[in-house]
Formats: C-alpha cells, sequence, structure tokens
C-alpha cells in the first residue's frame, strides 16, 4: 500500500482528495495536517465524508511514515516555505497543487512539470517531486498539444474560457481575465517543450459561467491543415493516454463534472481551426490530476482509483 499525507488539509482541493484517496485501492492516508483544525472531523470540513471516514486533522506531522506527500495549500509561497522547514526523506515522492514550482528557473531542477499528458515518461522514470499545472494551463494544453507535436502552432491562438463561480469571485458572464493570466506564460514554456519555434501569441479571455464545476474553453487560431487531418492527428496523439478523448457532438460540461476526463472536438471553418473542450476543474485541473500523476509515479495503471462517475447534467 502506498501510504500518503496531506498538508494544506483544510483547503477545498484538499476535499476532493481525501474523497478520492480514501476509495483508492493502493493508497493508505495515514494522515490530514491542518494545524488551525486539528482534532476536528475530516467531515466537518469537508462535505461528503460522513459515514466514508472519522478521521481527523493533526497537527504538522513527520514525514517519515509516508511514501507520497501532497501539498494543497492556497496561498502561493507556502508550499516552498513548507519544504524549507521540513526534513524531507530521500524516498519521499512530492506532489504539489500549488503554483510554487510549476515554472522552476533551474533547467536541472527535480521538479517536474506534471501534466501526465506531457510528461508521462519522466513521472513514470522515477520523478521524486511534481507540480500539477494549474486548470487554465491543463485545458489549453490539452487542446494544443497535438498540434505543436508536430510543429503546428505558427499563429496567433484566440482563447475563451468559462469557469465555475468557484473559481472566483466574479460575476456571471464578467470578464476575469483579459491576456494576462500567470498561466499563459506556464502554458507557452510546456508548448515549447514539443514545439521549440513556438513563439505566438496567446490572447485568453476568461468569464465566470455562475455554475458550481467545469471549465469550458473555445480555441482557434488559423491552419492549413485539413479538418480531417486534425482529426487524425488528435486521435494519434491521445491514443494511448486514459482520459482525453475527442468527440463528434459538443462537449458536455456534466459529461465531465466528477471526473478525470477532458473531452473536445475539433472542427474548421474556412481556415480557422476551432477546438471545444471541457474538464472538471476542480478535479481535471486538481485532485484528481494529482493522483493520476501519483498512479504514473509508483507504477500503477493510470486509471487505477479515477474510474469517477460524472453527473450527466
Amino acid at each position: 500500500m502506498i501510504r500518503a499525507g496531506i498538508i494544506g488539509g483544510d483547503s477545498d482541493v484538499a476535499g476532493d482528495l481525501i474523497r478520492i484517496l480514501i476509495n483508492h485501492p493502493d493508497v493508505e492516508l495515514v494522515w490530514v495536517s491542518a494545524p488551525d483544525e486539528e482534532g476536528v472531523l475530516l467531515s466537518q470540513r469537508h462535505r461528503g465524508l460522513t459515514g466514508e471516514t472519522y478521521m481527523r486533522f493533526s497537527g504538522d506531522k513527520s514525514l517519515e511514515d509516508i511514501d507520497v506527500l501532497f501539498m494543497c495549500f492556497i496561498r502561493d509561497g507556502d508550499s516552498e516555505q513548507y519544504l524549507s522547514h521540513h526534513k524531507i526523506p530521500e524516498n519521499l515522492k512530492i506532489i504539489d497543487l500549488s503554483p510554487d514550482f510549476r515554472m522552476p528557473e533551474d533547467e536541472n531542477s527535480e521538479w517536474v512539470y506534471a501534466l501526465a499528458e506531457l510528461n508521462r515518461k519522466p513521472l513514470v522514470r522515477g520523478a521524486k517531486k511534481a507540480s500539477v499545472p494549474g486548470p487554465f494551463a491543463t485545458i489549453m494544453l490539452l487542446s494544443l498539444l497535438p498540434l505543436a507535436k508536430n510543429l503546428l502552432l505558427n499563429s496567433d491562438i484566440h482563447v475563451s474560457c468559462v469557469s465555475s463561480t468557484a473559481s472566483g469571485d466574479e460575476k456571471a458572464g464578467e470578464a476575469s481575465i483579459i491576456l494576462d493570466h500567470e498561466e499563459i506564460e506556464e502554458t507557452r514554456k510546456a508548448l515549447k517543450a514539443l514545439q521549440s519555434s513556438f513563439n505566438s501569441r496567446i490572447r485568453l479571455v476568461g468569464t465566470a459561467g455562475g455554475w458550481d464545476s467545469g471549465l469550458a474553453a473555445t480555441i482557434y487560431m488559423d491552419t492549413p491543415i485539413s479538418e480531417d487531418d486534425i482529426k487524425d492527428i488528435y486521435d494519434t496523439f491521445y491514443e494511448d493516454h486514459g482520459f482525453t478523448f475527442l468527440c463528434e457532438s459538443h462537449p458536455d460540461l456534466g459529461e465531465v463534472r466528477g471526473t478525470n476526463k477532458c473531452l473536445m472536438r475539433v472542427g474548421k471553418t474556412g481556415d480557422t481551426l476551432v477546438i471545444s473542450s471541457v474538464i472538471d476543474e476542480t478535479l481535471k485541473g486538481g485532485a484528481s490530476a494529482a493522483v493520476h500523476v501519483m498512479n504514473l509515479m509508483f507504477g500503477l495503471q493510470e486509471r487505477v482509483g479515477l474510474m469517477l462517475k460524472a453527473t450527466g447534467r
């Protein structure tokens, strides 16, 4: 069994992670640390855990008795500070869900940018430290990686994302991100790992959709490649990945809520390629993506513990 610990255990992403890990057949959740909540039942802070677990939040814990540490801090810098103040066992694997280590300045950094569809090989070949991408970067990258792999990102990329109100305080329909978001650079850096010549602008506009969960993206750009060839490129790229699928119809948020899936549709109007994608940003853009990464780091089949059910609406 993989012995897991969680720090930042009172955050929402930690709640999603706990709900997955307590049902994972190869994981024992040893402790969940949240010093401000020490002694409180997990089920009192995180909905859906009543009757599922009687664990209580702990204070600061030793890292010697676990195999993997999930860092679920909300504030930037907390993960970095935690690691600088704790002795890290040599064989401990660390999965961070904050932005702290997504873009290390050192090219020889131990941290792997943990989008499984991009960096599966490093994750299964001994990675000890993994940083989970942000939700906007996740949906943009999943939509664009097949094109980058085939050196086809050669024009400006326009992105319109509609997210749940849970991802911010914006009112429904209000533009919240216009051409300026930290995950644009995160996306750009990851794309350049596949297409070193990539130098196009990414123009991102984000709005709040007013629903509880789900992130939808519409991405468009000019390309001379035919629609059939584009579909073949996407099918080939994702044929051995277990969570990203091409659809013939427009993807619906209800099909991905509560799952680790990304669904997308590609089509062309004249010379313009349009990619429509949907994910559950709290799972595929957070907790379930972290478990997917853990599965790969420990040599498990990638879908173990992640056969999660969509809401259907």
